[in-house]
């Protein structure tokens, strides 16, 4: 399997060299038509219309806080038995090794469940007293749920990111053979390190 990906990781070093190859000697002889190339890929897609609705908030805690005991108490056990659950019934890293006659594969399966069974025992426990506080004490989970309930939004953050930088793309072209004689020489040295 290991050999697989190495020949994958090869066949792409080797196939991104002839491409880097082509596209030196071309900004090298030629750089209007790089220049071309990178104004055709240059289109920029924002994803702030599509994410609109999910700057909305949606008020859900109403329904929990008005059947606080049932939610709670039914949580508090749901999260019991999802304990005791995941310690005695998910299989650790030496069962899926024993049960795989391919070690690396069992020992990759084994570490994600590992991994995974432990994020489930620490966000059980962590929510464990939120349930007994929304069954007992539902009044006390609101003061605390006001502090957590603050929405902030992280388009004026990304706002940087949705104009388009052309400075790199100039300063290549500007300094063309130079660029073009690095790409060569790069690729060059990757497919002698490879092929040789």
């Amino acid at each position: 399997m290991t050999e697989m990906y190495l020949e994958m990781i090869e066949l792409f070093f080797i196939i991104g060299s002839l491409f880097a190859i082509v596209v030196g000697g071309i900004l090298f002889v030629k750089p209007t038509v790089i220049a071309n190339w990178s104004h055709l890929g240059n289109k920029w897609y924002s994803a702030s219309k599509w994410t609109k609705p999910l700057d909305v908030i949606r008020e859900t805690d109403s329904f929990y806080f008005k059947n606080h005991l049932p939610t709670g108490v039914a949580m508090m056990v749901v999260s019991v038995i999802g304990l005791f659950l995941i310690i005695n019934r998910m299989p650790d890293t030496n069962q899926v090794m024993a049960s795989t006659s391919n070690v690396e594969l069992g020992m990759s399966l084994g570490i994600l469940l590992e991994s995974l069974k432990w994020f489930l025992i620490v966000t059980i426990i962590l929510g464990f007293p939120m349930w007994a506080l929304l069954a007992y004490s539902p009044e006390k989970l609101k003061n605390v749920n006001k502090k957590l309930n603050t929405w902030v939004n992280g388009g004026l953050i990304l706002l940087p990111l949705e104009k388009m930088n052309h400075g790199f793309d100039e300063f290549v072209l500007h300094y063309h053979r130079i660029f073009g004689a690095i790409f060569i020489l790069g690729a060059v040295y990757i497919l002698f390190k490879f092929l040789g």
